[in-house]
């Protein structure tokens, strides 16, 4: 018997859904008139508030953000639940039939971008070197009051002390899919590599901590998530910046927030066939691919991971699809999507080369991976290290130069117009 597919379901608004957003309360009394058979809402997920879509081509002044956060009753809500596979076009669309339903969309796996198994090339000495590292503290630009979201698999504070490395934390701001997690003090692994290669070029950063890749589910490792845990992930982040920014904010100063994810989904059988309503790999109106933008109008800059699937050595859940291209939210218009080199600034084969498949023109630029650096593995490799090593750079531009003066998008274009191209190039 196959095993059920799990999908998020977006509803529109009703005072119940308003009054369990984030909380502790399940969704289940709100969702009581979805009664389609062979539907399982979680009741241990809370509502995700999915604002409207940002207006393309929005500009923030210096005045402020036009920030996309809408009342509640503008807003509509994302739910998780799984569907028995035996029928599963049918409960579908007699989900979407629903007059409560705005859609039914894929909650793909997703997993950190881990790295192919050969030795290092340099360390992070190298790469503060080839970065210029010593000028960029001298001007200032060492990240200090830069806030920056680990969404990972969480982060492990006494270990980055241990290395020398001593960044700020916030802990109101963390957040985990599952209650009680040491936020801060978790398991060293992926999520403490990429906090470790932030401090790089940001020491002085505040780490915020978003332990997403922390699944329980049977057959689960510590390494993946769904992607409905990031949707709730992106909620919160978006709640904490709707504060700043509101009518009763003090001076009305947005906060400035680098928000790293170096973590995918690795092959379109994880997701809805592209061109199907529920796809997530290629549909910008999936829940997920509207709140990260909606995020980025809110002043945050974001990086994903371009992924491991370059044609030279392929990650194996690659499952040989090396010509795909970059799903999701990994290739957002809203995002700067990130590839990998080596400190000799050649192309490290495992990088994906594009195109994105929300925006074609992706990876945004490539940043330097596969150093001994964090000591959580031999290399900190993959798209993975290059990810946060490009968003440690970010935050440190960000502790002189916040979003209120340069908005998101236009650092993006600064960055993609100023950086430069390795040798081996994208096609």
């Amino acid at each position: 018997m196959a095993e059920p597919v799990p999908v998020m379901i977006q509803l529109r608004s009703s005072p119940s859904l308003a009054a369990t957003a984030f909380g502790p309360v399940p969704a289940a009394p709100a969702v009581e008139s979805l009664r389609v058979g062979g539907v399982h809402v979680d009741a241990r997920f809370s509502p995700v508030p999915i604002p409207p879509k940002p207006r393309e081509g929005a500009e923030r002044t210096t005045a402020g953000f036009t920030t996309s956060f809408a009342p509640a009753d503008q807003s509509t809500y994302v739910i998780r639940a799984a569907m028995e596979a035996e029928g599963l076009s049918q409960r579908i669309e007699a989900m979407r039939q629903d007059p409560q339903v705005v859609g039914v969309f894929a909650d793909p796996r997703i997993q950190a971008i881990a790295v192919c198994p050969v030795g290092p090339v340099g360390s992070d000495m190298d790469v503060e070197e080839v970065l210029d590292v010593d000028r960029l503290r001298r001007l200032g630009m060492d990240g200090t009051g830069v806030n920056v979201a680990i969404v990972d698999t969480g982060v492990n504070l006494h270990h980055l002390n241990a290395r020398g490395k001593h960044p700020a934390f916030d802990r109101s701001v963390s957040w985990g899919p599952h209650p009680n997690l040491p936020l801060g003090d978790m398991p060293v692994d992926h999520g403490t590599m990429c906090a470790y290669d932030v401090c790089i070029a940001a020491p002085g950063c505040t780490l915020i901590d978003h332990a997403l890749l922390t699944s329980t589910t049977p057959g689960g490792s510590t390494m993946e998530g769904f992607l409905s845990d990031a949707v709730q992930s992106y909620g919160v982040l978006l709640s904490w910046m709707a504060r700043a920014a509101g009518p009763f904010a003090g001076d009305h100063t947005p906060r400035t927030l680098v928000v790293n994810n170096s973590w995918g989904m690795f092959h379109p059988s994880w997701d809805f066939p592209v061109g199907d309503p529920a796809n997530y790999s290629d549909n910008p109106d999936h829940p997920f691919n509207i709140i990260v933008p909606s995020l980025e109008a809110a002043g945050a800059d974001i990086l994903f991971a371009a992924g491991n699937c370059g044609p030279e050595c392929p990650d194996g859940r690659c499952q040989d699809a090396t010509d795909a291209g970059i799903y999701g939210a990994n290739s957002s218009p809203a995002v700067i999507s990130v590839a990998g080199a080596i400190i000799t600034k050649e192309r490290i084969g495992y990088s994906t080369k594009g195109p994105g498949r929300l925006e074609k023109s992706k990876p945004d630029l490539t940043s330097f991976t596969h150093f001994a650096g964090s000591g959580v593995y031999a290399a900190d490799g993959g798209t993975s290290a290059a990810t946060p090593v490009a968003a440690g750079v970010v935050a440190g531009v960000r502790r002189l130069y916040p979003s209120r003066v340069i908005s998101p998008a236009k650092l993006r274009a600064i960055l993609r117009g100023t950086a430069g191209h390795p040798r081996g190039g994208f096609d």
